[in-house]
């Protein structure tokens, strides 16, 4: 399993409870939804609950972390030790990442269904300088911090925003978007290019 994939993993491994639970959420993984007619943005995970959605986008990255919600880029460090140059990498912002999944992923549901993004990286990431405003329906956090923040927005929300049936007409309706061709999957990666 590749490093992408294994985080994935643990985020579902974290929440799975959720699945099992009396609300019944449902999980989605590598959803290929439409932009457009010839592209697609792959979203990591999606939790179908009966107090929202929750997408989370994957990063399974190792080191120290810079970046905030305005930045285009943010930058991976990974220390070499004393004497030795840093290896720096560049990745798009998650959160910007995130936010398109969500449009594109309102556009199947509907504009007004209320959904969370959540940036989930590795416990062996380190975060030196990740500013996010505390008030937005987006969080960035280590995946040791994942499940009290779900149980804390899931006990945040009062009631219910969805029945059952609701989470399964969602499920239903995104489902498709799993089953893609390899020929899909290999455009997709070509596009982002």
């Amino acid at each position: 399993m590749d490093k992408g994939k294994w985080g994935e993993y643990l985020i579902y491994k974290r929440l799975r409870k959720w699945e099992r639970s009396r609300e019944g959420g449902r999980f989605l993984f590598n959803l290929y939804v439409p932009k457009n007619r010839d592209q697609t943005t792959e979203i990591d995970v999606v939790l179908l609950h009966s107090k929202g959605i929750f997408v989370f986008e994957s990063k399974n990255y190792d080191g120290w972390i810079f970046g905030n919600e305005t930045n285009r880029t943010w930058t991976q460090v990974l220390p070499k030790g004393k004497g030795h140059q840093s290896n720096k990498e560049q990745f798009l912002n998650p959160i910007r990442q995130n936010g398109s999944h969500i449009k594109y992923l309102k556009k199947v549901l509907g504009e007004q269904v209320p959904m969370w993004s959540i940036v989930v990286f590795s416990d062996e990431s380190t975060f030196k300088d990740v500013t996010v405003s505390p008030e937005m329906r987006f969080k960035v956090i280590r995946l040791c911090e994942l499940k009290s923040l779900i149980r804390r927005l899931i006990l945040e929300t009062e009631s219910n925003i969805f029945s059952k049936q609701d989470i399964e007409g969602f499920y239903d309706k995104l489902y498709p978007f799993t089953q893609v061709s390899e020929q899909m999957k290999l455009n997709h990666v070509k596009n982002q290019g």
